[in-house]
């Protein structure tokens, strides 16, 4: 019998990288009845501080996934072997051109979606999430919701002359067609970073934004039940969910570009994701991890790593109508 833990056996993508969970590697989508891939977007443009480092994060977050296996303890259920996921490798990105390599990521989702393929994308820098939600939206029929999780509110019109940047993927956004920004929710903002026309921006786009000390005062339950309810129009309207992976506090995920003090623990953003993902969603990211800053563990290609296994367990659980049991999988008090 193969031995769960081991790493003995997995093939690799190419030099030392796995498919993500051991999964199935199938770039040319030569599978059938696939339900969820999970696609690299490494591409890391104009900096803010320190930049060039989330491009290796596709490949680091790969390896760190090894960690985890089929089987969620706290679920109670078996996930990979419920769900058919693959790993379809990385876009071929051309530095320093946000344009084109945004334009071959739509290429690569507008295939995934042609065939109900739901995307998970490793990023690279938050400017993914912009050509993402663009390539995904066109294929809904109702407008589509949004929920963050970010320390910073990124609207900014453009960033050293450049309107596709990581400081702008929320603008961008807001301006598809498809895409309600009544509906779109920030969790954990804070800080001096962000910048001061931020605030009057999001206001008059009717973006909902909870920051870190509402956060901080009501829970993460309530604050996540709240924005859940706020994107999905009461669970009426598809989402897609974006983690930048600054919203958790640098404690607990040091490895990125723009570490803000005072944010989300490593429970909390796991919580907050279980929760805004118990209905489903279009497609999910987590971006901004930076494995050249991180801890010689890993620990923030760690925790990216174990966001993408909690949002397929939330998938696997829609599919064995086990919602929200983890809450209760493992519960004394249900098992007197």
């Amino acid at each position: 019998m193969r031995e769960s833990l081991s790493t003995a056996g997995v093939p690799m993508i190419y030099g030392d990288v796995p498919p993500f969970m051991a999964l199935k590697y199938d770039p040319a989508l030569t599978g059938t009845d696939v339900e969820v891939a999970v696609i690299g977007m490494p591409y890391d443009g104009l900096a803010t501080f320190r930049g060039g480092a989330t491009r290796r994060a596709p490949d680091e977050i790969r390896k760190y996934s090894l960690l985890f296996g089929d089987y969620n303890f706290d679920w109670d259920i078996p996930v990979l072997s419920t769900i058919r996921a693959i790993d379809v490798g990385n876009v071929d990105v051309v530095a320093g051109d946000n344009a084109e390599s945004y334009r071959r990521f739509i290429q690569r989702l507008d295939a995934l979606s042609a065939k109900g393929i739901i995307p998970m994308s490793i990023g690279g820098d938050h400017g993914i999430t912009y050509p993402a939600v663009d390539a995904l939206a066109r294929h809904q029929s109702k407008p589509v919701g949004l929920v963050v999780f970010d320390t910073h509110l990124d609207l900014s019109e453009s960033f050293q002359g450049d309107r596709l940047t990581r400081a702008s993927p929320i603008q961008r956004i807001c301006e598809l067609p498809n895409v309600d920004p009544e509906r779109v929710v920030i969790i954990g903002a804070r800080g001096p970073r962000n910048l001061p026309e931020w605030t009057p921006r999001y206001k008059a786009l009717g973006i909902t934004v909870f920051p870190m000390a509402q956060v901080e005062a009501q829970g993460m339950v309530a604050i996540a039940s709240q924005a859940l309810e706020i994107a999905s129009d009461g669970g009426q309207s598809p989402i897609y969910v974006s983690v930048d992976i600054d919203s958790v506090d640098p404690g607990f995920a040091p490895g990125t570009n723009s570490p803000e003090p005072g944010g989300l623990t490593s429970r909390e953003i796991i919580q907050g994701l279980r929760i805004v993902a118990r209905n489903g969603f279009i497609g999910f990211d987590v971006v901004e991890v930076a494995p050249d800053f991180d801890s010689r563990s890993g620990t923030t290609s760690t925790l990216a790593a174990r966001l993408f296994a909690e949002a397929m367990a939330c998938l696997a659980a829609i599919r064995l109508d086990r919602k929200d049991s983890w809450k209760t999988a493992h519960s004394t008090q249900e098992a007197q």
